[in-house]
């Protein structure tokens, strides 16, 4: 019996405990200065302050948007005349030389304005010779090898 009595007394110590705990959080929740805390979170987080930071930073996306886009136009006008189209073309250029050491190489840009190197090997060394190229038509008649470095250059 003596146990009986022992174990309520705790269990009402423990409920006791517990109650006072909860009102300690009670009191934490609407003391005054918390509720100021909490007050000037919302004012600093109006959702009009919120809307009038966002379209500021829209405004200023939006400015980079267009340098950006201007960038980009700058870099596809300066890439019409870099080298986009590549034809090559080995060959031996004599029967006494083999390993086909001459070529003709055709480099062409957006436009398909270039010119064609052609370089030919043999015993006495290689001579290199360049032929200009306008919207994919030749400058200068071409030999069968520069006609197929040029049409594998206009493929590309």
């Amino acid at each position: 019996m003596a146990y009986l009595a022992i174990a309520i007394a705790g269990a009402a110590l423990i409920a006791a405990a517990a109650a006072l705990v909860l009102a300690w959080q009670a009191k934490q929740l609407s003391a005054p200065e918390r509720l100021e805390q909490l007050e000037a979170l919302i004012t600093q987080q109006a959702p009009s302050e919120i809307l009038t930071r966002v379209e500021v930073d829209l405004a200023q996306l939006h400015d980079q948007v267009d340098g950006l886009e201007e960038f980009a136009q700058e870099i596809n006008r300066r890439l019409d005349t870099a080298v986009q189209r590549v034809g090559l073309s080995r060959f031996n250029s004599s029967e006494e030389i083999g390993g086909e050491l001459s070529f003709a190489l055709t480099l062409l840009d957006a436009r398909n304005h270039g010119m064609i190197i052609t370089a030919l090997t043999d015993h006495r060394g290689t001579r290199a010779f360049i032929r200009g190229i306008v919207s994919g038509e030749p400058q200068h008649p071409l030999l069968g090898y520069e006609k197929t470095s040029l049409q594998q250059a206009l493929k590309a």
